[in-house]
């Protein structure tokens, strides 16, 4: 099982005990009186028959708190996922924290910084450097890209999902809709490994058909969920942090109890993907202050139900490069999740938003999850690392501690070891021909390509992904998708 980062430090606070309880309040007062779309025969019926008011025709449910509270009780603090390689199983929750790999649309022309179609070539690379990372415990279900060269744009996603099983070890995140579901279900029984089917709400207050549909789906074969919102502050929600706390919260327990009743203990990870919109264009402001104070909260809200909390917007950088700006904005959101008490996080690899991404990124990225990470681990004190034995024995100068076994045991745990920045001298770096983060990241993509190994699925394995892909291929088809 990958260990990811065992937290030894309380995650802090945002807001006080009695705020918390202010907000699920609100949030039993909305899903009670406003109440929730749900567009999907099926979920009606079942939301009906577990004790909500629903109106056929609006296609409107009202949830009673009792409900919600009982489904709440429902969840699990933590659940495993399996894995192709069972040393990348996950245990979800508890006081672990999991990273997942970004995802973008094109990918990123390092010289230019604009962005194009990828090849089938470079998803697998991509893939290939996230199962090498230490770093990335999961990866991403529409990642990394999604416009891929020769690929219908309605068949992206499955060649997502075949290059993830290929080409890495580790869990992988699935989407749903155009009956993606079915594919990805018989893909994971070919392997024999779990996937973590992504489910979302639509803002404002609404699950739409397809999503619905897949949660019934994914059910049957006893697959957990990524449940998110992603809420657009001012747009889709209420610019206040707090308000939009209530709609975000409203969504994913509205989702919670659907999942609890159709499947009561299934194990759920709740996700923030809340922004503000930016009022000058209507863009969205990736990475803002407004996003990290409103993951902070939902991650305390979470913790107050016990169940795990996923960040997902640390990764999603306003900068259309790997720059400055994009390091710190990610740097600090990632960090505050992680103080904050988030399980998972997403970050590697992404610019702006999910718009594109590199490998060259996810590679820098790496560093940035393994500080934030190593930070939450904290330190031990105890007789031996307080050293007052050694103190007195190493006395005052000429006395030196870089001699001693104490030294040479524990020098690498106590500080962060970067694989890709600069930790040279100054007159190093002049010899070095001054390189830069970003040529030590280049580098180290070309190592780990021309290195790295993946185990290869069986041969009938990999056939049978192929089948499956082209039984995809014929059902769009037939469907005018293709």
């Amino acid at each position: 099982m990958l260990r990811g980062f065992e937290r030894k430090i309380k995650p802090m606070d945002i807001v006080s005990a009695r705020e918390v309880e202010q907000i699920h309040k609100e949030t039993l007062k909305v899903l009670e009186r406003t109440g929730i779309n749900f567009l999907h025969q099926n979920s009606l019926e079942l939301m009906k028959d577990g004790g909500c008011s629903v109106d056929s025709d609006t296609k409107r449910v009202k949830i009673p708190g009792w409900l919600v509270e009982e489904c709440i009780k429902k969840t699990p603090g933590s659940f495993e996922l399996k894995a192709r390689d069972r040393k990348n199983d996950l245990n979800v929750g508890g006081n672990r924290l999991y990273y997942l790999a970004g995802a973008g649309m094109r990918i990123a022309d390092l010289d230019t910084w604009e962005a194009r179609a990828a090849t089938l070539k470079e998803l697998d690379e991509a893939t290939v450097v996230n199962d090498a990372l230490d770093s990335v415990h999961l990866v991403a279900d529409t990642g990394p890209y999604t416009d891929i060269v020769d690929v219908p744009p309605i068949m992206a996603s499955l060649f997502d999902i075949a290059s993830h099983l290929r080409n890495t070890t580790k869990i992988t995140i699935v989407d749903n809709g155009n009956n993606y579901e079915t594919f990805h279900i018989k893909m994971a029984e070919v392997v024999g490994c779990d996937m973590l089917p992504f489910i979302g709400s639509s803002a404002p207050l609404t699950y739409d058909e397809a999503t619905c549909e897949a949660v019934f789906r994914y059910s049957e074969v006893s697959f957990p969920f990524f449940l998110i919102s992603s809420d657009m502050m001012g747009g889709t929600s209420p610019a206040t942090i707090a308000g939009s706390l209530v709609t975000t919260n409203a969504e994913i327990l509205a989702g919670v109890v659907l999942i609890q009743l159709l499947k009561p203990g299934t194990g759920i990870i709740a996700g923030d993907y809340a922004m503000p919109l930016d009022m000058r264009s209507g863009h969205p402001c990736f990475c803002d202050l407004g996003s990290a104070l409103h993951t902070a909260a939902f991650t305390q809200i979470m913790r107050r139900y016990d169940i795990p909390a996923f960040a997902n917007c640390p990764g999603m950088s306003s900068s259309k490069e790997i720059d400055v700006q994009s390091g710190y904005e990610r740097a600090m959101s990632t960090l505050a999740a992680a103080l904050f008490g988030a399980h998972m996080i997403v970050l590697h690899g992404t610019i702006y938003g999910e718009y594109s991404y590199h490998p060259v990124g996810a590679v820098l990225d790496d560093d940035i999850a393994t500080w934030a990470g190593r930070m939450i681990e904290g330190f031990y004190v105890n007789k031996e690392t307080l050293a007052g034995d050694l103190i007195d024995e190493v006395g005052p100068i000429p006395g030196s501690f870089l001699n001693t076994p104490h030294t040479r045991k524990w020098w690498k745990s106590q500080r962060f070891m970067p694989k890709t920045a600069d930790r040279l001298s100054y007159p190093e770096w002049m010899k070095a021909d001054k390189k830069t983060a970003i040529e030590y990241a280049k580098d180290r993509v070309e190592e780990i390509l021309s290195s790295h190994r993946v185990p290869p699925l069986a041969k009938d394995q990999d056939e049978e992904i192929n089948n499956i892909l082209k039984e995809a291929q014929e059902y769009y088809k037939k469907k005018g998708l293709l």
